[in-house]
């Protein structure tokens, strides 16, 4: 049995936000011939979270490893890891691996490319490792068929990557007990990173793995910006990919977002909104106009000073972001806006009719660079 079959009875999913078989990923660049690429996306971005960055500090020997053995069951001879440019204790952690790695097997470099957030994007980086600006390729063609240097290119997420080693030396057992990293943040008593086994129910991940929320839970966001947000009768939930696809929203990177339940969500929604249109990289108009056009009507409604035509104004653009963009960014953001919103229309009626926010409290703004939340988690993996 070849290891790519093997990898298949696994089960493994990938852990960079899609969860797509890992095995038909592979297949898909061995079909294509050629001489192949193989590249380990460690540019992690999403707000909140850590558990890439805490994979190539405290694992980067699984995560050569199982670059390694992907570059040996494509027959590549080059292979490469990615990361922010800020990233350089775990770029220094990979390098002091790499400097152990026996002779022989693919050669193996560690970029730092861009800190912007598309630069995660599986043809950003490429084209960022070929020397240009991160910005994402209009597809098709998928980098399995013409990635790097036009070459079939496999590129596979840093903690994907370290469960390869585990889940070849034993498919069965792997499928059987298979856990993920979560980063748990938020209105939370310990914000961390944490090994969870799938399908423990999300209340249980928060009680048992970051102390519980000490204001309640008010909402919860599985998958940080990039999918619709749980309500609190939902906190039962798995923390499996397929069953939060099946409830509105995706597990995503795992990054575990715990809202209070004294939060306002219209405030929330801005946040939102602002860390997309933000992190546009400027490419496609279609995303650059469509995320200012959304963050600057959720800012209008939350201050009070939007009309009920602008909801429709707002659907309206979300709409045209969901069908538009060379990458997800748009479609993602429009999305998990409304997702959101449509989670409280008594909130947004309730803006509407008081002019401005009747929700008071302590502001709400976590995907804000910088927010206290954020900064709460980044502490945590300074100290893991």
């Amino acid at each position: 049995m070849d290891a790519i079959e093997r990898l298949g009875r696994s089960g493994l999913r990938g852990r960079g936000g899609a969860w797509f078989p890992a095995a038909r990923k592979w297949q898909a660049v061995k079909a294509e011939g050629g001489e192949a690429v193989v590249v380990a996306n460690g540019a992690e971005g999403e707000p909140g979270s850590i558990k890439d960055r805490f994979t190539m500090l405290r694992r980067p020997d699984a995560v050569l490893a199982g670059l390694r053995a992907a570059a040996e069951a494509l027959g590549a001879r080059e292979a490469h890891v990615y990361l922010k440019g800020s990233f350089a204790a775990p770029a220094a952690a990979l390098e002091a691996a790499l400097a152990t790695v026996p002779a022989g097997g693919p050669e193996i470099r560690v970029h730092r490319g861009e800190d912007s957030y598309v630069a995660g994007e599986e043809t950003a980086l490429l084209e960022s490792i070929e020397g240009r600006r991160a910005w994402p390729r209009p597809k098709p063609p998928r980098p399995f068929a013409v990635g790097l240097h036009g070459r079939p290119t496999l590129v596979q997420n840093v903690e994907t990557l370290s469960r390869v080693p585990e889940a070849l030396a034993d498919p069965e057992a792997f499928r059987a007990g298979e856990t993920t990293l979560c980063s748990i943040w938020g209105d939370v008593a310990l914000p961390g990173v944490h090994e969870v086994r799938l399908g423990t129910p999300l209340r249980d991940v928060i009680a048992s793995c970051a102390g519980g929320a000490p204001d309640g839970i008010g909402l919860l966001f599985p998958a940080g910006p990039s999918a619709p947000p749980l309500s609190a009768v939902q906190a039962d939930l798995p923390l499996d990919p397929d069953a939060l696809r099946a409830a509105g929203s995706a597990l995503g990177t795992a990054s575990l977002l715990v809202v209070g339940a004294s939060r306002c969500p219209l405030q929330l929604a801005v946040s939102l909104a602002g860390f997309f249109e933000r992190e546009a990289c400027g490419q496609c108009p279609p995303c650059t106009v469509g995320t200012a056009r959304l963050a600057g009507i959720l800012r209008d409604l939350e201050a009070g000073s939007a009309r009920g035509r602008d909801l429709h104004y707002l659907r309206e653009a979300a709409g045209f972001m969901q069908q538009h963009g060379y990458c997800a960014h748009a479609r993602t953001g429009a999305t998990a806006a409304l997702g959101l919103l449509a989670r409280f229309p008594e909130a947004v009626e309730a803006h509407v009719g008081a002019g401005g926010c009747p929700h008071g409290g302590t502001p709400c703004d976590p995907f804000a660079p910088g927010s206290p939340q954020q900064a709460a988690i980044e502490a945590a993996l300074g100290a893991a």
